[in-house]
């Protein structure tokens, strides 16, 4: 009698079983969107911070190209006057502050590290090596996420 009752006590429906299986499945499924949609959000910064980085090199470099040279087909760049216009169009153009920093409504969204800005005279060549740190969402979990960046601008002679 005492087995009757104890399988009886078994088998009946438990009231909370699918609703525990779909508070998993929801939880899943958020946490997988937000961690794709920080992983995509880091990925459009790291695009739009490469963007910013190669207009300004680009920029830096054709400003700093010696004219008085270019007739004699001799390419010559000033390496010196190339990095003050690159950290002047940072400024100006980009909008970072004077600690390399990006604001939007008050808050920062990333700030570069410059680990090497460095130029040749002839080939004309300039880079600029660094990381860019950023907040995570997830600032919780991994606090700061820093993305890596090396662009170069090189100014050959075709003609």
């Amino acid at each position: 009698m005492r087995t009757k009752w104890l399988l009886k006590y078994i088998n009946r429906k438990k009231q909370c079983g699918g609703m525990i299986l779909i508070m998993i499945i929801v939880f899943v499924i958020v946490t997988f969107s937000s961690v794709i949609g920080e992983f995509y959000r880091i990925y459009i910064m790291q695009q739009d911070i490469e963007y910013q980085l190669q207009r300004s090199v680009n920029c830096a470099v054709e400003y700093a190209m010696g004219d008085s040279y270019r007739q004699d087909k001799i390419v010559n760049l000033d390496v010196n006057l190339a990095k003050s216009e690159f950290y002047k169009y940072l400024v100006s153009d980009v909008g970072l502050d004077s600690e390399n920093r990006m604001f939007k409504n008050s808050k920062t969204i990333y700030k570069l590290n410059f680990v090497s800005v460095t130029g040749t005279k002839n080939p004309a060549v300039f880079t600029v090596k660094g990381t860019a740190e950023a907040n995570s969402i997830f600032s919780f979990l991994t606090g700061k996420i820093e993305i890596p960046f090396q662009v170069s601008s090189t100014n050959y002679r075709i003609d």
